[in-house]
């Protein structure tokens, strides 16, 4: 049965091949002069050298391949590294003896900016164990793009993933989008507040229902020196029926450049989640960690 698909697969892609050719080179077929007439010297001999300008023309030699590139060229354009920035971080910290503990944070993250449009994606990983007993685990995924409309304004969406062991849901799923402002962006300070309205839900909690929700956000970053910087990210998601309902993220880390030509880094920060309806459980959780992080 897998050798008659296969078969089929392989006639069906040769069958295909031709209608891949671009249209152009095929109008251009019936212009090339594929033997040019032989001509004779002045000595009496005869010359039969054919140039592949002669044979296939010049302007098709010139344009064809290039035409039919384009368009596999214009998709991975998509992933240029001049626009784009890669980073992934790793922080470890543990003991052995009479007592044992085990943390780590990893984390990573992509960014691609353009003139247009920012597409921002982190993910955040914690683990702690202490003599054997698990104390914390948790994920935090947080992705974002905005859409320039003009210098200082911009549409965004934002989609936050949370998952915690020791929350009273398996994960909690917040999306919203609305219009943001930048009040100072330079290549040494960014300050952007954002406004907007979304939905959020907890599965496998005590409540799975969407609850409409407002958002407020703030984004600030600021270079200390060439080698140190400073970044904050706060949202707060109040319940449209009820304020006194709401749920807080923020994240603020500090830093600091360790080598240059590696782009290796030292960063020190802390999340902070917060929620005024925690079911039984305490409602703020703050992380803390120091990781080593490493930028593509």
């Amino acid at each position: 049965m897998m050798n008659r698909l296969f078969d089929a697969i392989l006639v069906l892609t040769f069958v295909a091949i031709p209608y891949c050719i671009p249209s152009r080179l095929s109008a251009q077929e019936s212009e090339i002069q594929l033997l040019p007439p032989i001509s004779g010297s002045d000595d009496g001999s005869i010359s039969t050298e054919v140039t592949s300008e002669e044979l296939l023309g010049e302007e098709l030699l010139t344009e064809a391949p290039t035409d039919f590139w384009t368009p596999w060229s214009t998709t991975m354009g998509w992933f240029n590294s001049p626009i784009w920035d890669f980073g992934m971080e790793l922080g470890v910290n543990g003991s052995e003896g009479n007592s044992q503990a085990f943390s780590m944070m990893a984390s990573g993250s992509f960014k691609r900016e353009t003139e247009a449009s920012t597409v921002e994606v982190k993910i955040n990983y914690g683990k702690t164990q202490a003599d054997g007993v698990e104390t914390q685990h948790y994920a935090l995924l947080d992705g974002r793009w905005d859409w320039n409309i003009s210098p200082i304004w911009f549409l965004y969406t934002k989609t936050i993933l949370e998952y915690d062991e020791f929350k009273f849901y398996d994960i909690r799923m917040t999306n919203s989008g609305g219009l943001g402002y930048h009040f100072i962006k330079n290549d040494r300070t960014t300050l952007t507040s954002r406004f907007g309205a979304g939905v959020s839900r907890e599965f496998g909690g005590l409540n799975n229902e969407w609850i409409p929700e407002a958002n407020v956000g703030a984004d600030a970053e600021h270079a200390l020196t060439k080698r140190q910087k400073l970044n904050l990210t706060v949202d707060y998601y109040p319940a449209w029926e009820e304020f006194s309902d709401f749920h807080i993220i923020a994240d603020a880390n500090w830093e600091v450049l360790l080598d240059e030509a590696t782009n290796l880094s030292l960063k020190l920060g802390a999340i902070d989640r917060y929620d005024s309806t925690p079911d039984g459980a305490l409602a703020n959780d703050i992380d803390y960690y120091v990781t080593l992080l490493w930028k593509l």
